[in-house]
């Protein structure tokens, strides 16, 4: 009944829809104020299974754009284990610094495709190697080094 009511009301709809514009900058101003204060946050939880909490494989492996066999291998997990349960405990200490490298990855570039050329592209500090060959080469603490140092403004 209300949405008639705006509907047949041209000034009513105009007003409701500067009411919610009003209210969705307030709500990206008070994002970013907690942002600034570290206010508690998860970043990329679509990385995470909705039911658990825990990081998902798959959905990890889908962001990197690589199959869940090679990522799977990469980190010397069991692709039939990890293919049934992408987000077994088990797997979570594997797949921790990698997410993490990621979150890291999203806050420089927070754009999925920028983050995978930047995976794809060779780094100096890796000798000359990608980011995704060492992270599939079971080196993941390598490149989350790098990273972790980058944000917090450490030379390599």
């Amino acid at each position: 009944m209300a949405t008639a009511t705006l509907e047949k009301n041209p000034e009513l709809l105009r007003r409701a829809r500067e009411v919610q514009q009003k209210v969705s900058a307030l709500q990206d101003e008070l994002n970013a104020i907690l942002q600034r204060v570290g206010a508690l946050r998860v970043s990329l939880p679509e990385l995470h299974d909705e039911a658990t909490g825990r990081i998902d494989a798959q959905r990890v492996a889908n962001y990197m754009g690589v199959p869940l066999k090679r990522l799977a291998e990469g980190l010397h997990l069991n692709y039939k284990a990890i293919h049934r349960s992408p987000s077994a405990e088990a797997l979570q200490a594997a797949l921790q610094p990698v997410k993490r490298s990621l979150e890291i990855l999203h806050e420089f570039f927070q754009r999925t495709e920028t983050v995978r050329v930047w995976l794809n592209t060779p780094h100096p500090d890796l000798e000359g190697s990608t980011a995704l060959d060492m992270i599939l080469a079971d080196n993941a603490s390598a490149v989350l080094r790098i990273l972790e140092n980058a944000a917090a403004g450490v030379p390599v």
